[in-house]
């Protein structure tokens, strides 16, 4: 004890000596605020731009430290159109620093005003998916608004930015919100020109035509729906706020877009949906509006947008002239990724469609020559691998983007429960089929192919978000009594393969009835048996609810994982009594491990 008090009296000693404070405060840690900082825009020719103006910086310390600000421009060529960095760098006088980097965009007015080539950027069937999945290689609308806001930003006049259906059905983010959300991110991406797909019906049209109509409690968007062969039944009569085309202006260039729906895809859409509206010849109105685009409008290029994978379509446009003449042709609906060109006299038209769900970014370049008549023409489909832009995000998208996921964060987030292994569509949809039947406790239940999206991965988390994405549509079960015999011709079909039957392997007597069970689309269709049967019902179930409710009681059942060969537990799990078991193999079971 005395050695340690010794000790301490010397160290307190030769603090004393050698004039140290005991009671001193540490330096301060604490670097300066810089405050002000954001994008510059500058353009060419004019005074150079005073990167300082507005922008102050605070230290808690040294309070204004503006005057010790450092710029460093050393990137910045404002002679030349791009983006650069500029960044701000603020000390505070015991050398602690703080720096901002913002964007100093350069662009070149004049260059801007008589554009002599034009960049058309192009999504299809992008079916909701705002968000980026890197599993199946959708890149998220922020990364695709990186893109459109660096070119929007040096070159706006030779920039378009256009849509060819099918954009707002098939996710939570979107579902939920009625499209309204993705319309409202793709409207800030300044989307010029939206073509009307199948898809579109799928909530009702009105639903979509709302976004345009300023009477309406919804989102309105500034750009055009496009449907120039979609009338009303019996008329050539469109529908309330659906135009033919729209004109675009690109500095003094005219741009006519045209948008057209596929001939009979109609088939496509929910009977109860299209009742009241047909889809007529295509190419005759897309040759009609081209010729009075360039006739009275006076425009300098025509685009053709169809929602379809049409060759015939593509071929008949590519053979037209004169004022009837289109520069290029973009088609969707078949999630096609492909390019091709249409040799003709003059320059090639370019036809595109761009994958799917945002897996591509399509882009059309069309070059001018000094009588604004395209010259050239050039056409691909974007990725991350091809283009470095769309691996990074858009700031204020993003920021959009978090403001409706915030609001449904736990429907996109909360496991149900684990896949325990892969299943396919075909396996799923089989799977549907069954609990479609247990649901109605029917002897045969139906689903279509084209009802099931998405597989499940091995491990994949389950959430509402993911039923979303297998079981997209709003579906319900409707059931019926049909004759063995119309089961019989439905269930050989290739439209009705996909069922399950109350008894493995079960004899549909001719003479016989017996009760069937499928969703509202396949049932309402009139080339289907089911709207010709008797005691029809609508049970009101929604498909995707059925799924849920499975997954939740197998959850609470003490299984881990979902696995379709699990038993089927419809109904509360408290209520075992009278859940329905599946403890034989059923109709699908061949497809399990598709």
């Amino acid at each position: 004890m005395r050695k340690l008090r010794l000790i301490i009296l010397l160290i307190i000693f030769a603090l004393v000596l050698f004039g140290c404070d005991t009671n001193s405060t540490p330096n301060d840690l604490v670097a300066p605020n810089l405050i002000g900082t954001k994008n510059i825009i500058h353009y060419i020719g004019s005074a150079d731009t005073d990167y300082l103006e507005g922008i102050s910086a605070e230290d808690s310390t040294d309070g204004d430290v503006t005057s010790l600000i450092i710029v460093d421009d050393d990137e910045v060529d404002l002679t030349a159109v791009g983006i650069y960095n500029l960044t701000y760098i603020a000390s505070d006088k015991d050398g602690n620093k703080n720096s901002v980097t913002i964007q100093l965009t350069v662009i070149d007015l004049e260059q801007n005003q008589s554009p002599d080539y034009l960049n058309i950027f192009y999504i299809n069937d992008l079916h909701g998916s705002i968000l980026e999945d890197d599993d199946d290689d959708q890149m998220g609308l922020s990364k695709i608004a990186n893109v459109l806001s660096y070119e929007n930003t040096i070159s706006p006049s030779n920039t378009l930015f256009i849509a060819g259906g099918d954009i707002l059905q098939g996710s939570l983010l979107s579902n939920y919100f009625n499209g309204s959300s993705t319309m409202d991110i793709i409207n800030n991406m300044q989307l010029e020109a939206f073509t009307i797909g199948n898809h579109e019906f799928d909530w009702e049209i009105d639903i979509i035509t709302n976004f345009r109509d300023p009477n309406s409690d919804s989102l309105q968007v500034d750009f055009p729906l496009l449907g120039a062969n979609i009338f009303l039944d019996g008329t050539t009569t469109r529908p309330t706020n659906i135009d033919a085309y729209t004109i675009i202006d690109k500095g003094d260039l005219k741009i006519g877009v045209i948008g057209v729906v596929g001939l009979g895809l109609e088939d496509t859409i929910a009977t109860s949906k299209i009742t009241g509206y047909y889809f007529d010849d295509p190419v005759y109105w897309t040759a009609h509006y081209a010729e009075y685009l360039r006739d009275v409008e006076e425009v300098d290029v025509v685009l053709a947008v169809i929602h379809d994978n049409d060759r015939g379509y593509n071929q008949a446009m590519g053979n037209l002239t004169g004022n009837q003449r289109i520069d290029a042709v973009f088609n969707g609906h078949s999630h096609s990724t492909y390019v091709q060109y249409i040799t003709r006299t003059g320059a090639r038209m370019p036809v595109i469609q761009s994958g799917s769900n945002g897996t591509s970014l399509g882009k059309v370049t069309l070059e001018f020559n000094d009588m604004r008549q395209v010259s050239n023409a050039f056409a691909e489909n974007l990725t991350e691998i091809s283009d470095a832009r769309l691996r990074e995000t858009n700031k204020s998208i993003d920021a959009l983007i978090e403001t409706y996921v915030t609001q449904i964060q736990p429907l996109l987030e909360d496991e149900i429960i684990v896949s325990g292994g892969y299943m396919s569509t075909t396996s799923l949809t089989y799977y549907m089929a069954e609990l479609i039947r247990l649901a109605s406790d029917s002897d045969i239940g139906f689903h279509n192919s084209g009802g099931t999206r998405a597989p499940l991965n091995s491990g994949e988390k389950i959430t509402i978000a993911t039923l979303y994405q297998i079981f997209p549509f709003d579906n319900k079960i409707k059931t019926v009594y049909l004759s063995g015999a119309e089961i019989n011709e439905f269930k050989d079909s290739d439209y009705g393969k996909y069922y399950s039957t109350r008894v493995n392997n079960m004899i549909f007597e001719d003479d016989q009835f017996y009760k069937a069970a499928t969703n509202d689309y396949v049932f309402d269709s009139t080339r289907n048996p089911f709207v010709y049967g008797t005691d029809i019902d609508d049970t009101g179930i929604l498909v995707r609810d059925i799924l849920e409710t499975v997954l939740r009681n197998q959850k609470a059942a003490g299984y881990d994982s979902f696995l379709i060969s699990n038993p089927i537990v419809l109904g509360q799990i408290s209520s075992l009594e009278i859940a329905l078991y599946l403890p034989k193999k059923n109709s699908y079971s061949s497809f399990l491990s598709m």
